[in-house]
């Protein structure tokens, strides 16, 4: 680990929980922390995940941002503890079950207005597909790791999708899972938060690929550049940086645009105090 890069200190919030809200396939499941006073008016902040992880691997970020606002890390239909869809679903359905989410913990503008959305791959396409759907839900965007890739590369990503994977008793894809997550995780992570990590990354078991589908049928270079929504993009050197470069300059000139050159892996483990830096001076 870098000198001076401290990872895991403890951060003080008034409280923490976790719940449940109906959508559309079924509960989502949420975090949830905020300040025990009003947070100074700031605008209340979402995160979506990667996959086939879940809202859990926020937990850092999502404590250190409650400290002066509401923050809400919400798992993905069919990931971590959240109910699956029917079938495999469609970028718009997932947006959609977080719209729902959003609606029944009472924001939009019939209620507390609208939020900031943090996207992490995945959770990029998530977020600004809520934002193109229901403008009234979001006011400003954050992504990191644009999942950006030549057409070609995507129609080859998603052909090789492992659309008849099955778990199987030698338990081989729990245990590449592992070696992902864990024996994998970059140094300075601990060996029981990886494992946590990975527990919660268990979860969709064969159809962790589900959500890939989503990402790789995505037109991203129609969608993003309609958003009107003001947009940060802040990128560690991990492996979406040159995918991301690209994203800035084809579809979003006009983001903010920092990089966080310290951080290669485990973004959400070691450079939460970046992210929630640099968010704090934008998201005002």
């Amino acid at each position: 680990m870098r000198a001076g890069l401290r990872v895991f200190e403890q951060v003080a919030i008034a409280d923490y929980k976790r719940g449940y809200v109906d959508g559309r396939f079924g509960q989502i499941h949420y975090h949830r922390a905020w300040p025990g006073h009003e947070g100074g008016g700031k605008t209340a902040l979402a995160f979506f995940h990667q996959n086939h992880k879940s809202a859990f691997e926020y937990d850092l970020l999502l404590r250190e941002m409650g400290r002066d606002r509401e923050a809400l890390a919400l798992d993905t239909p069919g990931y971590g503890r959240s109910d699956r869809c029917p079938s495999v679903p469609a970028m718009e359905d997932l947006a959609g079950a977080m719209a729902d989410a959003l609606d029944g913990l009472g924001f939009g503008d019939q209620g507390k207005g609208a939020v900031d959305v943090f996207g992490l791959h995945t959770g990029v396409f998530i977020a600004s597909e809520l934002a193109l759907m229901r403008p009234d839900l979001v006011r400003r965007i954050v992504m990191s790791g644009i999942p950006y890739k030549t057409p070609k590369e995507r129609k080859k990503i998603f052909n090789g999708l492992p659309r008849d994977a099955k778990l199987t008793e030698d338990g081989a894809w729990i245990m590449d899972c592992w070696n992902v997550i864990v024996a994998g995780r970059a140094e300075g992570v601990p060996l029981e938060r990886a494992a946590q990590v990975f527990v919660e990354a268990l979860s969709p078991l064969a159809r962790h690929w589900h959500a890939y589908d989503a990402v790789w049928s995505y037109p991203v270079e129609e969608r993003l550049p309609r958003l009107t929504h003001p947009v940060a993009i802040l990128q560690p050197h991990e492996m979406l940086l040159d995918d991301t470069r690209r994203a800035h300059a084809e579809l979003l000139p006009q983001a903010h645009y920092v990089e966080i050159p310290e951080v290669s892996r485990n973004m959400l483990d070691l450079a939460w105090k970046q992210y929630a830096r640099e968010m704090r001076l934008w998201l005002v």
